[in-house]
């Protein structure tokens, strides 16, 4: 018997793809859970289609509550530059806070849960963390071009795909694995004083998002868009 031994670079390129295939297949989302009450995973903004946002969950109540504790916590990283997918990503717009400044910087979002991951969005800005440990495992960069900075309320996601809406009319498709954008497709003009801050929605293969304009004569509009294109 001849037993032949595989060099060290083999091996590692083995581990290497076999993680890259564990971390896409936890990044996808199974669309049936959509449709049922979330105790799994939190799919979509409201958790399920109701829109009543509540969980059927009983671990955590009104005996025990007080027993919770800190596990860890994240500071959501708004760096102008970091490491995405390997490389530097491009210089992105700064959130600053104040009076009269961009108030970007606040978390309004909820966050999906999926598989042990949490996805949550700000504006310009988007994350994947872990839940079981805070550790960040992408952060994605929108260099925009200005607009209403009121918050961002989440995303929202298809098989292996996330959507977010910007603060200057776009809409936003992420691979959830990598964070690595997609796509973005202009839905409405900045400088007619359209914006979208409510997370999208997705029921079967159409995209569901919303515009916003100011408060006095702009009015706003929800259309569909194909989740793939």
């Amino acid at each position: 018997m001849k037993i032949s031994v595989a060099s060290p670079w083999f091996v590692a390129g083995i581990v290497v793809a076999a993680l890259a295939s564990l971390v896409h297949a936890q990044a996808q989302l199974d669309p049936t859970l959509l449709r049922k009450p979330p105790v799994d995973a939190w799919p979509t903004h409201h958790g399920d289609y109701s829109g009543r946002h509540y969980s059927t969950l009983n671990q955590i109540n009104q005996s025990n509550v007080k027993s919770l504790a800190l596990a860890w916590s994240y500071r959501a990283n708004t760096a102008e530059q970091g490491a995405i997918a390997g490389g530097v990503v491009a210089k992105a717009l700064p959130i600053i806070l104040g009076p009269g400044a961009a108030t970007g910087g606040m978390l309004k979002a909820t966050p999906l849960y999926v598989n042990g991951v949490l996805y949550l969005s700000s504006p310009d800005h988007a994350w994947a963390i872990d839940a079981k440990t805070g550790r960040e495992i992408w952060h994605f960069y929108w260099r925009t071009s200005g607009g209403e900075y009121i918050g961002n309320r989440g995303m929202g996601m298809y098989g292996g795909w996330l959507y977010f809406g910007t603060t200057d009319g776009y809409v936003m498709s992420l691979d959830a694995a990598t964070g690595r954008e997609r796509w973005h497709k202009q839905i409405a003009d900045v400088k007619s004083n359209y914006y979208t801050t409510g997370a999208p929605v997705v029921i079967n293969r159409h995209l569901i998002v919303g515009l916003s304009g100011d408060t006095l004569d702009v009015p706003g509009w929800i259309e569909s868009r194909d989740v793939e294109t």
